[in-house]
């Protein structure tokens, strides 16, 4: 009995192998490939409005299984004639008993040089809504199709597609696209796999994708659920450089009517920008996405930039997101700074709440409050330690930025405002207002003890940090105190583009003048030019605090122009090109007493011979109003003009100032109006108009009085000189001298007399 039933079995098996066989030859000998091409062409013009060109007959195959081979071929647009879909070659593997029912059910589908165009236009309308079942104007199906889609893989070689976006004015395309996928259908469990390359015009981008993740479709379980989903980009976006990303999640379950869930969503991007190295993390250990937004527990992100001008890392991390009022709120965004720039280290946190602004795709950060400490860079600096306030708002609809800061510390307080007027383009404007700061307290160092090649390094200016930056605004402080001077009212407008920087229009008061200058410094080529004119500045005060020796004092007006090299101290004064004009008025020169001066050198005087004086800092010399102009040729300073008359003197002069030196050589000419009182006036009367050359050589800080050979004294003026000296006694009596005094006294005027009067003159 065994063997009979497997004797009717074998019957069976024959005969449906059989039948079987005879319909596949019979399908074989009857296939019209031409007419399936037209049913197709058909199919597609009258249900979506497209237009289908095969270009060929489709043929059949029956091995290794029955698959229909599709020639080059293209479909147009709706109701348009230019290329929506495109390809080389196709072929599609169907099952062979719904064939005989006039039904094509896909088994696989293998693609060869497949060409998309995909489009939105200016009204926001995609031109494959119809082909996707999101077109209102495309029939709905009628439930006769000639196909049932049950797609167990799905092959894509050599694929392109382009993406132009008429609204946004975006276009970027897919090349070497590869695709190769597990069963398509109403329920499917496989695996998907895709790479392609990544191109943009502007802004220049050029990066190699991957993707690969399990996924699953089955209604039992949700619409889609992915499972170690994997996303990898390498290659350049805009101004990023050697771009590796990769973003991951755990498990992805989407749902059309609940909550989509994201577990164990990660994101880690490295790069080079033009700040230097960088890398960016962020992860969400759940993330819910509700039909009215997405929420989550945490989020955590974290950038670290590692370049040499610039760097450190600020981390993040948002706790109670949730939708809120047709956009998102967050309880709180703590963050923590740490930050290396040039002029010192910024570290800190801040902390506040965040919203989202949907409808005006605005991001908002209202209310930001922590602490922030600043190390200078230089050694030997203090910690300054402020309590910070802050908001700021991402507009995204304008692509643009902005906010405002507060600092407050013990004896300092800065407000101020920033701007990104462009998302896209790190260009920052800003405003800032600080009430007092003392920079050399904040630049206070330790005296140098290292040898001559750190004096060297400590002489180069870093100009550097000037590069990667692009800010334009306004600084003003209403005390500052730098390099020993105490200004008041300052306002420093910066402008910094491509490397150089321009402070136009900026101004100051200080020791009851003003100033207002123009700076500007190129880092590529390290030239630098100052214009600038200082009026009416008490010149006393303003040197003791700079710290010179000299005590010159006056008012000042000082007027400047010049250009050098900011490579460094020594190139910024051997290089000096330009011009300057000094005009001082009621001023006086330290260093000598002119009166005492001539009453040492009566002897030289008489016989012609040189003398010199040393310079002696409790000495000095009214010159009334004094001018000069410069010209500067490798940081020498040379002038022809030097003019001062105070009533009681009148002097003229030329030389030339070495400022890389600080060495001084000038020739005067100086011309007593009025004799200086004492015992020995009268030998000193024949010397009344009588111009007297005095050279001033040395270093600025103290240079010695020379009294030329006097060929410019006539030799009248020099006979009775020596006469007058001869006849002098050698100690003359008190009674006598006192007599003489009041005598002189009532006809000659005093020195402040005699400056008036001149002045009057």
């Amino acid at each position: 009995m065994r063997f009979k039933y497997l004797k009717y079995l074998a019957f069976a098996l024959g005969g449906l192998s059989t039948v079987i066989a005879a319909g596949a030859l019979y399908l074989h000998a009857t296939f019209d490939g031409l007419r399936l091409a037209a049913e197709l062409t058909h199919f597609a013009k009258q249900r979506h409005q497209r237009t289908l060109r095969i270009e060929g007959p489709v043929e059949l195959s029956m091995f290794p299984r029955l698959r229909l081979q599709l020639p080059a071929g293209t479909l147009s647009g709706r109701n348009s004639t230019s290329e929506f879909i495109g390809f080389e070659q196709a072929s599609v593997s169907v099952r062979l008993l719904p064939l005989l029912t006039r039904r094509v059910v896909v088994e696989r589908v293998e693609i060869d040089g497949l060409r998309m165009a995909l489009l939105r236009d200016k009204a926001g309308k995609l031109n494959a809504a119809d082909l996707l079942g999101t077109d209102d104007n495309a029939p709905s199906p009628s439930g006769n199709e000639p196909f049932d889609l049950d797609i167990r893989a799905l092959v894509i070689e050599r694929g392109a597609i382009t993406w132009t976006d008429e609204r946004a004015g975006r276009q970027l395309a897919l090349s070497d696209l590869s695709v190769e996928t597990g069963r398509l259908g109403q329920t499917a469990d496989g695996r998907v796999n895709a790479s392609a390359r990544l191109t943009r015009a502007e802004p220049a981008t050029d990066m190699h994708l991957e993707l690969e993740s399990a996924y699953r479709v089955g209604e039992s379980e949700g619409p889609l659920r992915l499972r170690q989903l994997r996303v990898t980009a390498r290659g350049n976006l805009a101004g990023w450089q050697a771009l590796d990303a990769e973003s991951a999640l755990s498990e992805l379950e989407w749902a059309d009517d609940g909550p989509s869930i994201i577990q164990g969503g990660s994101l880690q991007v490295r790069g080079k920008s033009t700040g230097g190295p960088f890398e960016l993390r962020a992860n969400a250990p759940r993330l819910a996405l509700t039909p009215t937004g997405p929420e989550a527990e945490s989020i955590d992100a974290s950038l670290r930039l590692d370049g040499k001008l610039r760097g450190g890392s600020v981390r993040l991390r948002l706790t109670g997101l949730q939708p809120a009022d047709g956009g998102l709120v967050g309880g709180k965004l703590a963050t923590d700074l740490d930050l290396r720039m040039a002029s010192g280290r910024l570290a800190g946190n801040l902390a506040g709440p965040i919203r989202w602004r949907a409808a005006s795709r605005q991001l908002e950060l209202p209310s930001l409050a922590g602490d922030l400490n600043f190390s200078p860079a230089r050694p030997g600096t203090s910690l300054l330690k402020f309590a910070s306030e802050a908001d700021a708002r991402v507009d995204l609809q304008r692509n643009s930025a902005g906010g405002h800061f507060t600092l407050r510390s013990e004896q300092q307080q800065a407000k101020g405002s920033w701007t990104l007027p462009r998302l896209d383009a790190a260009a920052i404007g800003f405003e800032i207002d600080v009430n007092r700061l003392d920079a050399d307290a904040l630049l206070a160092t330790q005296p140098a003890r290292g040898p001559a090649a750190d004096k060297a390094e400590n002489d180069r200016f870093d100009l550097s940090a000037l590069h990667g930056l692009d800010l334009d605004g306004t600084i003003r402080f209403g005390h500052l105190k730098l390099a020993g001077l105490k200004l008041e009212q300052v306002k420093l407008p910066i402008s910094l583009h491509g490397g150089r920087l321009v402070s136009a229009g900026h101004s100051l008061s200080l020791y009851g003048g003003s100033l207002e200058g123009s700076l500007n410094i190129a880092a590529d080529d390290g030239r630098a030019s100052y214009r600038a004119y200082l009026q009416n500045a008490d010149l006393a005060p303003l040197l003791v605090d700079f710290g010179s020796r000299q005590k010159v004092a006056g008012t000042a007006n000082f007027f400047v122009d010049v250009s050098s090299k900011a490579g460094s101290r020594s190139s910024l004064l051997r290089d000096m090109q330009g011009l300057a004009r000094l005009r001082l008025k009621g001023g006086s020169v330290p260093g000598i007493d002119i009166g005492q001066a001539i009453r040492e050198w009566r002897g030289p005087l008489g016989t012609r011979q040189g003398a010199r004086r040393a310079h002696r800092e409790r000495e000095s010399t009214a010159v009334g109003e004094l001018t000069a102009s410069f010209r500067i040729d490798g940081g020498v300073a040379r002038s022809t003009d030097l003019k001062a008359d105070s009533g009681m003197l009148r002097i003229s002069g030329a030389g030339e100032i070495n400022l890389p030196q600080r060495q001084i050589d000038y020739l005067t000419r100086v011309t007593l109006l009025v004799i200086p009182l004492g015992p020995d006036s009268g030998p000193l009367a024949s010397l009344r108009g009588v111009t007297l050359p005095i050279r001033i050589k040395g270093p600025f800080d103290g240079p010695d009085w020379h009294l030329e050979p006097g060929a410019n004294l006539p030799s009248t003026v020099l006979s009775a000189g020596q006469a007058a000296a001869r006849s002098l006694p050698r100690v003359i009596p008190r009674s006598v001298t006192q007599a003489v005094g009041r005598v002189v006294k009532k006809a000659v005027p005093t020195p402040e007399k005699a400056a008036e009067e001149a002045v009057s003159e």
